[in-house]
């Protein structure tokens, strides 16, 4: 685990996990009806539009916290290092295992459906509902790249790469995971369960490299390419 001279108490990294979520619920409560109601504009651009002003605070915000530290550089304090070969098993296995137990959770639902007439899961929030893109609309992706990078590198800089590499106890990464299952809230229970993998494993990858660059690989790798194939329609 990566040492860091400056603690951080759980009191204060839990308020920095709520205060983020409260302003995520706002943003979906007012910013996103606010443009539908007054733009015509593509409804995925709703959710990009969205995304901006929720994760550039956030990535903001972690590397200020950062410069208060008091390490020599800011990839210093925010434990962001080189991949070793042990961080490259752990990155890889880790994104393998999340869409394996992601599928299954997916799977088991539908049976569950299927045989028992439950109510199949919808992960997909109701702000976050558009078609896919066709012809010209596929250039919305351009738009999605920057906010999708900086998702990325907001929550793992923020949540990673300067709360849990300052949180003391073997257990850190479990209050992670269970602060940042709170974080989700606003996506809706059914998104919740799908997530439950990466919001265990990732942390725990954390907590076992002490390298941030792992959580935002594992991120990057489960997030980006299932959102490009199904906003060009590969999958439904």
């Amino acid at each position: 685990m990566t040492v860091i001279t400056k603690r951080l108490g759980y009191p204060r990294a839990a308020a920095i996990f709520l205060g983020f979520t409260a302003y995520f619920y706002l943003l979906v409560l007012l910013l996103v009806p606010w443009l539908r109601a007054n733009f015509a504009l593509n409804p995925a651009l709703h959710w990009f539009i969205t995304g901006y002003c929720l994760f550039i605070p956030m990535f903001a915000g972690a590397l200020l916290l950062a410069r208060g530290g008091g390490q020599a550089s800011i990839r210093a304090a925010l434990a962001i290092k080189p991949l070793s070969r042990e961080d490259w098993r752990y990155a890889l296995g880790g994104t393998l295992l999340c869409f394996i137990l992601s599928a299954g959770i997916m799977g088991a639902a539908r049976a569950a459906a299927g045989f028992l007439g439950t109510r199949p899961l919808d992960p997909t929030p109701w702000f976050m509902s558009f078609k896919h893109f066709d012809g010209s609309e596929r250039l919305l992706l351009l738009v999605w790249l920057p906010m999708f990078a900086l998702n990325i590198l907001g929550e793992e800089l923020m949540w990673r790469g300067y709360i849990q590499t300052r949180l003391e106890g073997r257990c850190s990464w479990l209050f992670i995971s269970l602060f940042w299952l709170v974080f989700h809230l606003p996506f809706g229970t059914d998104l919740l369960i799908m997530l439950l993998p990466i919001v265990l494993i990732l942390p725990y990858a954390m907590h076992k490299t002490g390298n941030t660059t792992v959580g935002i690989l594992i991120h990057a790798l489960y997030n980006g390419p299932s959102f490009v194939l199904v906003a060009l329609g590969v999958i439904g």
